[in-house]
């Protein structure tokens, strides 16, 4: 597939503008924005929420706004004399800064602040230049009307969902604690090699810097509920049906009890879980067709938007998808199908497996925050992307003005609410509310507390240790620091502790608002500044926290306060330079530094933000609906009075009367189905899902993963037969090799082994052979076929179709190093379409192909992955047997570590 360009260079004509001392704010957007959360909102009456616009007041001879307002205390908080994160080497350290807040507007409780674009103390930042531009609405649109909108898509009614949900719940502190002494049972620091008298243990870390109170309550929180799971016999090291996992993890999921002792099957194993997702999903992951109609609502208002639609689930694709169209229109359509992309048609919907994105050794999650931190890092994402959740709609046509101002900046929608003081939240557990204030904790320290050119030791101290910093040989030393690899933050979880937070509150030095239920529009670079410069937080969290926590950070909230503060700090070009800035201060030539340039275009740093808070200015309307028909009614008659440009429905019923009663709201707005709703291109897809899949792996252990994960890629429509190639190195295996390597990552969720029907044969491959010579091998004399069509582009028309591959295979194998461990396999992790492949001749003639998905082609197809060291990690991701590949009478048998 050939995927839109995502770099885009500065046109010949765009103003730009330079600004060196001068903090001129960005101006005002009007319009609108993606939001995003299914968080508890601040409450207000949408039907009766009308607020006066502000005024759009001068800049003063000072290059400073009028103020109209008083500004909010100073930040109440000063940290200790010798803390370094006060002290600049060039400057004298002040503590906190006593600069009040700049803001605009009305009364006191609905002002406006607009973002900057400049440093606040530009003198600690010598030679950073900073340049904006300004964007008439066509070249914004020529700029972003390719922007990615990814939906965050969970269907609490889906097996594989629910199993992980069942033994998270039942197991997770028994699960962790085994993962964490295996772990730390080798006794080895991975970044050298070698090992330590001392290892840092995460659950017993305590940082001679942090407050007693502050790390007693870390402790607290690492340890509550572990030491209860003992898991003292070691974990079972051979596929059994004598016993369970669950047995040597001292818990068992009371639902699958009745169906883990002796002779139960798979089929009981899965009808079991099933009967557990339809009965005991909650409100939030109810599916009630909100997905649906969400992108229905993108469709008829957003019709210039030419960019993808990606939707991350933990695993499954919306069933109202049509198979055929997914598949093949976005080649094979015709003319007329393809001319449907220039008014907002989406000719795909590409669902990514949430673990493609996620830390590896640390996907067994619920925990929505840490999720939206990695959201990001879906492959190719535009330089901004629009999240939504799937009850988020779009109720009146939105121009790209709507999205961004005339500097190309993002445009925040926040609620009418000013966040007051940062609170610590508590160790374990937590409210939403508790959470908001711990978040607004975190930015409180950041951006008011800790000046503009901070630079932990500590970290600078790891990306040293894990060479993160790639130097030059020439004058600029430094030229980048690598963003943070998925695989690694397990390993820094471990050994690295983040700066704690305050255990006392602080006040912000400027004002904050609560973010609103819309879609949320973010540039993508400031999350890899995000996940570089936090990446201890980030870990950290990710390892710890595996549902809501109030200690969570809240991205929404995170990513407004940082984008309204300082935008520059997104581009690549930042942390390098603060970075040469801190070693040039050492060495006491911090008035030599060179120039360097950042441009706040989305591509480099991000564009100057505009906000636009309470009901009228965001034009956002949270709703909810609950099993009280006639409140829900009124909720209805609120949405229709006021119009707004979004709206958002939470899920707060149970009862499948208020189910019907929305199913009922929503097809009534938004009645018109999408192109991927209707039936076409049966026939021709029909013929393709019954043509044979040959798969190829370097390892055994990686063959049940590959044969699960064609449920998603193939999104359950595949009914052909199966044929898995292992080659064969001569050497150990994967497991030896582990053992042999010392690798220390395990995962110990339990999982069913795969027992395969007739279909699925398994054969062994020669080292080195071609993809054309495995398929013919496989395929026999492959006789048949399915001919493409002359509608479909890019030189696949007349080809003849003999199968499809998937190459798993991994370079370089066999793994010699305890790194290239945690990629020994891979697995597709997303929905494929014709796209994706690539055509390999097999003959006997030149048309005769097959096509072909390769872990090499993963970055210029944009394919997602999900890697792994053994059999185990990946059945984390893929739990459960597929039934049109496995035997589901056979007695069922377990994959363990």
């Amino acid at each position: 597939m050939s995927h839109h360009e995502r770099s885009r260079g500065t046109k010949a004509g765009v103003a730009a503008e330079t600004a060196f001392i001068p903090d001129v704010p960005a101006k005002m957007g009007r319009g609108s924005m993606f939001a995003r959360e299914r968080h508890e909102p601040v409450p207000h009456d949408i039907g009766a929420a009308v607020v006066a616009q502000p005024k759009r007041e001068g800049v003063g001879q000072t290059g400073m706004p009028r103020p109209t307002t008083p500004p909010l205390p100073s930040a109440k908080f000063k940290l200790p004399s010798n803390d370094s994160r006060t002290k600049t080497p060039a400057t004298k350290a002040s503590g906190a800064r006593k600069v009040g807040p700049r803001v605009r507007g009305g009364d006191r409780s609905h002002y406006s602040e607009e973002g900057k674009y400049a440093p606040e103390e530009p003198r600690l930042l010598p030679g950073l230049q900073i340049q904006r531009r300004t964007f008439t609405p066509a070249e914004l649109l020529e700029r972003f009307g390719d922007t990615d909108i990814t939906y965050s898509f969970v269907n609490g009614s889906e097996a594989n969902h629910q199993y992980r949900k069942l033994v998270q719940k039942a197991c997770l502190m028994a699960v962790l604690k085994a993962e964490n002494d295996s772990y730390m049972s080798l006794n080895r620091d991975f970044t050298a090699g070698a090992s330590t008298t001392s290892p840092r243990k995460v659950y017993a870390a305590t940082p001679a810097e942090m407050p007693a109170e502050a790390a007693a309550d870390q402790k607290r929180e690492l340890l509550s509920g572990l030491q209860a799971a003992t898991t003292s016999a070691p974990l079972n090291t051979t596929s059994t049906t004598a016993t369970t996992p669950f047995s040597h993890l001292s818990c068992v999921p009371s639902l699958l009890r009745p169906v883990l002792g002796p002779r139960k099957t798979f089929a009981e194993l899965v009808k079991r879980v099933t009967a557990a997702a339809g009965h005991g999903v909650d409100n939030r992951d109810r599916e009630t067709d909100e997905l649906r109609h969400s992108l229905r609502s993108v469709e008829q208002h957003v019709r210039w938007h030419r960019g993808r639609v990606v939707m991350v689930s933990p695993g499954h694709h919306p069933t109202w998808v049509d198979g055929a169209k997914n598949f093949l229109a976005g080649m094979c359509g015709g003319a007329r199908v393809q001319a449907l992309r220039s008014s907002g048609t989406h000719l795909r919907v590409t669902t990514v497996h949430q673990d493609a994105v996620m830390p590896y050794g640390m996907r067994l999650t619920v925990d929505s925050h840490v999720i939206e931190q990695h959201l990001w890092r879906v492959r190719n994402m535009t330089p901004v992307h629009v999240y939504m959740n799937d009850d988020y709609f779009v109720n009146r046509d939105v121009a790209i003005t709507d999205l961004f101002n005339e500097y190309g900046g993002t445009i925040v929608r926040t609620e009418r609410g000013i966040l007051q003081k940062g609170v610590l939240g508590p160790p374990s557990g937590g409210t939403w509310s508790e959470g908001v204030r711990n978040t607004h904790l975190f930015n409180i320290m950041e951006l008011d507390v800790l000046r503009e050119d901070y630079l932990p030791e500590a970290l600078v101290a790891m990306w040293d240790s894990l060479k993160r910093v790639n130097r030059s040989a020439g004058a600029a030393a430094v030229t980048a620091i690598s963003v943070p690899p998925l695989d690694e933050a397990v390993d820094v979880a471990h050994q690295y502790e983040p700066d704690p937070l305050p255990g006392k509150s602080l006040i912000p030095r400027r004002p904050r608002r609560y973010t609103t239920h819309a879609p949320f529009v973010y540039c993508t670079n400031m999350f890899r500044f995000f996940e570089t410069r936090y990446e201890r937080e980030f870990a950290a969290t990710a390892l710890r926290h595996r549902s809501r926590k109030a200690r969570d950070l809240f991205i929404p909230f995170v990513y407004n306060a940082f984008i309204m503060a300082r935008p520059w700090q997104a581009s690549p070009k930042f942390l390098p330079y603060l970075l040469e800035l801190h070693r040039s201060r050492r060495q006491g030539r911090a008035d030599a530094m060179p120039p360097t340039e950042i441009v706040l275009d989305n591509v480099d740093g991000c564009g100057p933000a505009s906000l636009l808070s309470g009901a009228t200015e965001s034009d956002c309307v949270f709703a909810k609906f609950l099993n009280d028909l006639t409140l829900n009614e009124a909720v209805v008659k609120r949405v229709r009075q006021v119009n707004p440009l979004y709206f958002n429905i939470n899920a707060g019923f149970s009862s499948a009367e208020a189910a019907d009663q929305l199913r009922r709201f929503l097809h009534g707005k938004f009645p018109t189905p999408v192109y991927l709703e209707e039936e076409a291109l049966s026939r021709l897809f029909g013929d393709l899902m019954a043509l044979p899949v040959v798969g190829v792996v370097s390892y055994e252990e990686g063959v049940c993963p590959l044969v699960r994960s064609l449920a998603l890629a193939f999104a359950g429509h595949h009914r052909g037969g199966v044929r898995v190639s292992v080659e064969q190195h001569g050497g150990a295996a994967l497991r030896e090799a582990r053992a042999a390597l010392g690798h220390r990552v395990v995962s110990a969720m339990p999982a069913p082994a795969c027992a395969y029907k007739e279909q699925v044969s398994v054969d062994p491959a020669a080292r080195g052979e071609s993809v054309a010579e495995i398929a013919r091998r496989a395929m026999g004399e492959m006789r048949g076929g399915v001919e493409l069509p002359s509608t479909c582009g890019a030189g696949g028309a007349g080809l003849r179709v003999r199968g499809f591959v998937v190459d798993a295979r991994t370079r370089g194998a066999p793994v010699r190093s305890a790194a290239a461990l945690r990629d020994a396999l891979a697995v597709p992790a997303q929905t494929l379409s014709l796209e994706d492949f690539r055509a390999v001749a097999v003959g006997p003639s030149e048309g005769d192909v097959v096509l072909v998905v390769s872990r090499e082609d993963a970055e210029a197809k944009a394919v997602h992955w999900v890697n792994g060291a053994s059999e185990s990690d990946l059945l984390v991701t893929y739990p459960l047997p597929v039934e049109a590949y496995e035997d589901m009478g056979a007695e069922v048998r377990w994959s363990v570590p």
